[in-house]
Order: C-alpha cells, then structure tokens, then sequence
C-alpha cells in the first residue's frame, strides 16, 4: 500500500526545489503531447486447458506467491519499460533476500547513469543531473509496480482475479492473471508469473478500453550471480543523508474529499511550507493504486479547471473557493475529476 505513497513524496521532495509550484502545472500540462496508450493488443488471452474453471484461492496463492518470490528470493533480471507515448527503458535489477533485511540495486541501462540502491530499509537516489538523497522505504518503487506487494486476500472484495491459461513469455512459461477492477473507476492489470520461480516477466497496465498503458517485460533472469559479491557491493557503499519528511495531521483542517473508489482510504497526511505558501497534501490508495491531494491558497480568477495525461498518471488542478487543488494519481482522468468534485472546502 506505500509504493505510490513515497512516489508522491519524491514529487513533493522535487516541489522544494523549484520556484513555484504552477511551473510544475504548466510542464503537467505538456504532457497532452502524448497519446493516450500504446496501439497494441494484449494478445489473444489463452485458455486453460482444464475444463474445470481455477477457484478464486488459487488464483489469490499464485499472486501470493509472487509477492513472496519478488521480496524474499535471490535473483537478477533484465527488463524493458515501455509507456504510453512509445518510449522505452531497459534496467539490470538485483534483489537479496538476507533474514528479512532486502538489498538489491536498479541500474539504468541507458542514457546518463542512475542507479537506485535499496541498502534494508533505506533507498537512496544516485543521478549524476541532481544531488543524490535517500528515502526510508523498504523496497525500490522503480522496479516492480505496487500490485506485486499486496495482501490479495483483501484486494478480494474490490477486484476480480482471473487465471487465463498458460502463457510463454522470455523463453519461459508462465501462468498468466488477470486483475480486474469490480468498478469502472481505475485500471487493471495483466500479469505473466514465472512457473518455476514465481517471479512476474512480464506486467501489463491496461485502461478502460483494454489498450496497454505502461508495460514491464522480462528479458532475461539470472538466479546464479555472484551474490557475496554484490551483498559486499552494497554495504561497503557511502550513502546520502536521509531526508526527512515532516507529517502533521493537526493543520488539515479546512478540506475534507467527500467521495473515493469504494476500497480507497486515507493514508498519510503532510502539511508543508513552501515559498511562503502552505501546502496540504492528502494521500490515498487502495493498495494497487493511489493518489494525492494538494491544496494551497490562490488569489487567481481562473475556475478552469486544467487536465494532464502520461501513461497511468493524471494530472488535475482547478481552483475553489480561493483554493487551488492539484490532484496527482494512477488513475483514469474521469475518476481523478469525480474525485475533485467532491472536495468540500470548509
């Protein structure tokens, strides 16, 4: 449930470090540039060869199964990220599970070199355009998306998990899930996990229309690397400072958002001073998804309300009642908009 959290608050973290938080609007709103979803099929969905239809609870230990082998195994995989817009990433990402305490690294594979380190329960920044930092999160948000850490016998009631049949996906075989939304009011999820290992090759996002929004897709996967040899890697590695994230529920006082996704609940909440304007910020998720809400002061006449758009993520600002609201999710822009109509301002 924390994965899309801490995203939102690197976006925060980014907001102390420019002038205004309308520049961060108008580059939001560039993001029209960009098409809705990829033009491509899923693919035909395979049918079982069993005619008896796969009870809900072995759908639920296969992904169960998966949380577990992604958090606790040792491996090392190769994968591509493709978005809405047709541009791609490719990353080397290695995991250790040592007695609950997690280390593994994100190297980007091209253009200026990144890495992200996850080093137990700290993961810390290393981008060679910007001063490095760290984060208390327990696993690295860049690598798998927040669906493979979740409780799914609690996801039950919200979302629908269907078996499809067998699959074949980086010269593997692979069980392949569908996660679907018992309401209109987000995405879902196609799933490819690995027969032997149970780790995911490959994870589709889809939209309304069933058209993929983001993917991620396994290229190769190594459990025999030299693991002493990257655990000795990590810990000899001079880290950032961690940065401090100050929570106060008491100042949230003046708003309230009177309508979430049946399954979405409040999270955490922030209160934070930035150029002489005090900003609010409420996040909520469901487990699989999530979203912010900030609010701030305006002495600006446009009621306007303003939309953006890449791959999962909606953008939305109106001003209310002297008010301005920025509402930044993973979730479909008539949901994000339903949402901001409810915020009530006291």
């Amino acid at each position: 449930m924390i994965i899309n959290f801490f995203k939102i608050d690197r976006i925060v973290l980014c907001l102390k470090h420019i002038k205004t938080v309308f520049i961060v609007i108008l580059c939001a709103l560039s993001f029209y540039a960009f098409p809705a979803s990829i033009n491509k099929e899923v693919g035909k969905e395979p049918t079982s060869t069993s005619t008896k239809k796969p009870s809900a609870d072995s759908v639920i230990t296969i992904l169960s199964n998966m949380k577990n082998a992604v958090l606790n195994s040792d491996y090392q995989i190769y994968f591509v990220q493709q978005e809405a817009n047709g541009y791609s990433s490719t990353f080397q990402y290695r995991h250790l599970g040592v007695n609950n305490q997690n280390y593994a690294n994100l190297l980007y594979l091209e253009g200026a070199p990144k890495e992200i380190i996850l080093n137990k329960d700290t993961v810390s920044y290393f981008q060679p355009e910007s001063e490095s930092f760290s984060l208390a999160i327990n696993h690295i948000i860049e690598a798998f998306p927040d669906i493979v850490y979740n409780d799914f016998n609690k996801l039950n009631q919200y979302y629908d998990f269907v078996l499809l049949g067998k699959a074949r996906t980086a010269n593997r075989s692979s069980q392949l899930v569908r996660v679907i939304p018992k309401d209109k009011d987000r995405y879902n999820y196609v799933l490819w996990i690995d027969d032997k290992n149970n780790l995911p090759l490959r994870i589709d996002l889809l939209d309304l229309n069933s058209k993929i929004i983001k993917q991620m897709k396994v290229l190769a996967t190594n459990l025999d690397f030299d693991k002493n040899s990257f655990k000795n890697y990590i810990e000899d590695r001079d880290y950032p400072i961690l940065v401090p994230i100050d929570k106060d529920k008491q100042q949230i006082n003046s708003w309230q958002v009177d309508w979430l996704p049946r399954g979405f609940k409040e999270i955490s909440t922030y209160n934070l001073d930035f150029e002489k304007s005090n900003i609010d910020t409420r996040i909520f998720s469901d487990g699989i998804f999530s979203f912010t809400v900030n609010v701030s002061k305006s002495s600006s006449n446009d009621k306007s309300a303003h939309v953006a758009t890449q791959g999962e993520r909606t953008i939305y600002s109106v001003n209310m009642d002297n008010m301005n609201i920025i509402i930044i999710g993973d979730l479909p822009p008539e949901t994000i908009e339903r949402i901001a109509d409810s915020i009530n301002i006291k």
